[in-house]
């Protein structure tokens, strides 16, 4: 009679001294990739960033990426409704990528001039040689790095598409997610490291917490001040620091649970139930994605007519054939869009409500079940059926790649 220790006995296993090591060595190494990156923009590292980053460290892919948007859309606003000349318009996207890439002045600089004596231009050289080796060898230390970032996300692809989803443990999520995190980290540090056009120094601005494009883009760059009261556990409107709160909701969001987004799930499903009342009226073949998207278009087109309209009623020659035609176009969308509007918002703002409220709960919850998960999986427990062998799976290339890091 075969017993469940004796299922997974043919072929070599991953072992639990393994699997821990594997996990301590991409938690050493995707912290070390975010506070360099930290340290070469010039930004404290007595924060709360770097737990934050520990607690989701997709989390720097998730604010940079929402960076981007919000330049790029600030780009396209001014290039449509602004009327300044397009030089500068270029100029006001360059510094703003500087604020969302670039790095902090430091406090204390020394400026070289031809009045140094003999021996302070000597000590100047020495320093200029020593900078030069440091940042030879912080290069070399993020190649090591991204070598074993991208390894460790190849092996988790190879892994899902020769067993599957089945085949993945909490570990395996876990140290893809930590890749990706420090992949991420390492390529801005290595693009601040070699000077790369948009990674310079940026001026010094301070940071009031409001929604303007400056804020936001120091916001999402993750300066430390944007968590001034990391410790809250409760946030209410008249008790704590906003930004504190949307750092944590960050947090929060671009975490996961054995490798999924459950925030992301659960938007997805209620998006799909809201799409499900509109099916009806809709072409059989109109896909979810494409009627959102035709509800973006409108919601952008309406905005532009309001845009329109407010300006023929600023014109001193509007005549009443004008306005009335306008007025009347624009309350019979008014409805539309203020329903549209709420069904596109609602769902983001009661999935968010919870995290905006404790985020520091909600990430300490998810992450203490999601260690709970990882004890009660193979090989931390015995194998009880024939699947729970994928787990143990023993990748034979990952020993080669392991060896080269």
């Amino acid at each position: 009679m075969t017993t469940t220790a004796d299922i997974c006995s043919d072929g070599d296993n991953r072992t639990t001294k393994e699997l821990i090591v594997k996990l301590i060595v991409a938690h050493v190494a995707a912290i070390a990739a975010f506070c360099n990156l930290q340290s070469l923009r010039n930004e404290r590292l007595d924060s709360i960033e770097p737990i934050l980053f520990l607690l989701s460290p997709l989390i720097v892919v998730v604010q940079t990426a929402l960076g981007l948007i919000v330049i790029h859309a600030a780009l396209i606003y001014n290039i449509v409704f602004s009327p300044r000349p397009f030089q500068e318009k270029l100029g006001n996207y360059s510094h703003q990528w500087k604020m969302l890439f670039g790095r902090n002045p430091p406090s204390k600089s020394v400026e070289l001039d031809g009045a140094l004596s003999g021996p302070l231009r000597r000590r100047a050289i020495r320093s200029e040689l020593g900078r030069a080796w440091l940042k030879l060898g912080r290069s070399a230390a993020i190649f090591g790095t991204l070598f074993q970032f991208f390894a460790t996300i190849f092996l988790y692809r190879r892994r899902l598409n020769l067993h599957g989803w089945d085949s993945l443990t909490v570990v395996d999520h876990r140290t893809f997610e930590l890749s990706v995190g420090g992949a991420a980290a390492s390529i801005l540090s290595l693009a601040l490291l070699l000077r790369f056009p948009g990674f310079n120094e940026t001026p010094r601005t301070d940071y009031v917490p409001n929604l303007d494009i400056e804020a936001t883009l120091i916001f999402c760059r993750g300066d430390p001040r944007r968590c001034p009261r990391w410790y809250q556990i409760l946030y209410l409107s008249d008790f704590g620091s906003t930004t504190s709160a949307l750092a944590w909701l960050f947090c929060v969001g671009s975490s996961t649970y054995k490798g999924e987004s459950k925030w992301l799930n659960m938007m997805q499903d209620t998006y799909i139930a809201l799409f499900g009342i509109f099916e009806g009226w809709l072409p059989a073949d109109t896909a979810v994605t494409t009627f959102y998207l035709l509800v973006g278009v409108f919601l952008v087109v309406a905005y532009i007519a309001v845009q329109t309209f407010a300006k023929s009623v600023r014109m001193e020659n509007a005549s009443m054939w004008v306005l009335i035609p306008g007025l009347i176009f624009i309350c019979s969308i008014a409805l539309a869009v203020f329903y549209l509007y709420m069904m596109c918002l609602m769902p983001l703002v009661f999935f968010s409500f919870p995290a905006m409220l404790s985020g520091p709960t909600c990430i300490f919850l998810t992450k203490g079940y999601e260690i709970r998960a990882l004890f009660s999986q193979p090989p931390f427990i015995t194998p009880g059926s024939e699947s729970d062998c994928l787990l143990l799976w023993k990748d034979p290339l990952a020993e080669y790649l392991w060896s080269l890091v």
